[in-house]
């Protein structure tokens, strides 16, 4: 028989999934415990089994991990739907690298067109509220997991995140549905653990439901967070681009620049680390004139150079020499991509070219006189943490090109070729 809370969630289940022609393939996060049990079943009742893939992640932390395995196994053949198992080593036994580990086997999975439901409900999303409150999270922070977004090529959605561990139990219960207990949840050593075993006890005696208003709490700071990105795109003007131009009125707002330094450095896929670093980025992008500056976030780097914020993923590789003939295509250097196209007018076609980085005593030809590389490219405002990996032009030992910048006239030629440098 199927109980109300089963349609309900069914209905709902539906109106979160994208047209199902357009997903491929729909995995579950499965590691046998409750939340994911009922999704999974939940899962097979509405979508045609031959496109789902429940998979497994062994942490190898656990002694059960292999008869957890064969459960979730069996579960999977009794419902009709395909199983597979990944092992990760995570760094160490901590949450954190547990769950890094984790999401890294899941990304690898996905293609795309791949969807990947996960098993979060409601009591999960208020004990993550919990504890980023205690961390001094940002709005962002207490929004806590988001129902849905982007992983790898595919997308995560967590269909249970407004639905109590309560209800999952009764579904469960009623449909006849086994699942596995973790021994470790009972080990409040763990924070997660901590929180939901012995904080979440006391709070319940004073405030009963805390955990329901908590995860609303979460989406009231959701809301506060989409407006906050909102206010940041207004201020980059519509755009969070790599460089970020820094305009004198938001300069001059500290809560505007802090605001709109955050959300861009989380569009190109990073954030601060602390709370000091971002006031102390905010506090030189503030400054009037000239301000300079560099921060190093993990293996990326931020620099402030004439008014606008560059963000660079990994270390610039000085140029290496290399011999190469210009033709169409891309050919890929040591510090970069060097894209090369037909135009009306460009370099030679078939050249046979030396392509390097500046050394001392460069100079260009530029027709009416000779200048320095170094000073041609402090003239052209070229970033200088870029100027040593800026690939250069050499034919029969003169620069004939600084790649994207500047081409010789006297090499030019009808039906030539175009560069560009791609970092």
């Amino acid at each position: 028989m199927i109980t109300a809370a089963v349609a309900e969630l069914e209905q709902s289940l539906r109106q979160l999934l994208p047209p199902l022609p357009e997903i491929k393939r729909v995995w579950v996060g499965f590691s046998g415990g409750l939340d994911s049990t009922v999704l999974l079943w939940l899962a097979s009742r509405i979508i045609p089994v031959e496109q789902i893939q429940a998979l497994y992640i062994n942490h190898n932390l656990q002694k059960q991990a292999d008869k957890w395995h064969q459960h979730c196994d069996a579960i999977c053949q009794s419902i009709g739907v395909s199983f597979s198992a990944i092992s990760v080593s995570p760094k160490s036994s901590s949450e954190n690298d547990a769950r890094d580990a984790r999401y890294q086997a899941f990304e690898s999975q996905l293609t795309k067109g791949d969807l990947l439901l996960l098993g979060h409900h409601q009591d999960d999303q208020a004990e993550t509220v919990l504890m980023r409150l205690f961390r001094g999270a940002s709005v962002v922070g207490l929004a806590g997991m988001p129902q849905q977004r982007s992983l790898g090529e595919g997308r995560l959605l967590r269909p249970l995140l407004n639905v109590p561990r309560s209800t999952l139990e009764k579904i469960a219960q009623d449909a006849g549905l086994a699942w596995v207990e973790d021994p470790s949840n009972a080990q409040s050593q763990y924070l997660r653990n901590w929180v939901r075993n012995e904080l979440g006890e006391l709070l319940s005696q004073r405030w009963p439901g805390w955990s329901s208003r908590l995860a609303q709490s979460a989406a009231n700071f959701e809301k506060a967070a989409d407006l906050h990105r909102e206010l940041a795109l207004i201020d980059a003007q519509g755009e969070l681009t790599n460089p970020l131009p820094l305009s004198p009125a938001v300069r001059a707002r500290p809560n505007r620049l802090e605001n709109l330094i955050y959300y861009w450095l989380r569009e190109q896929g990073t954030q601060v680390s602390s709370r000091r670093q971002l006031e102390d980025l905010q506090a030189i992008a503030c400054a009037q004139g000239s301000a300079v500056g560099r921060w190093t976030l993990g293996e990326a780097s931020v620099h402030l150079y004439r008014e606008q914020l560059w963000y660079e993923a990994t270390p610039i590789a000085t140029q290496q020499t290399v011999r190469l003939r210009l033709e169409p295509g891309c050919s890929r250097l040591s510090s970069g991509v060097l894209e090369a196209e037909l135009a009306d007018f460009g370099l030679p076609f078939g050249a046979e070219v030396e392509l390097r980085g500046r050394q001392p005593g460069d100079r260009l030809n530029l027709g009416l006189g000779h200048q320095s590389v170094k000073k041609f490219m402090n003239d052209k405002k070229l970033p200088p943490w870029l100027r040593d990996s800026w690939p250069l032009i050499v034919l029969e030992g003169e620069i004939i090109s600084i790649v994207g910048v500047w081409s010789s006239a006297e090499a030019l030629q009808p039906g030539g070729l175009q560069l560009k440098w791609l970092r």
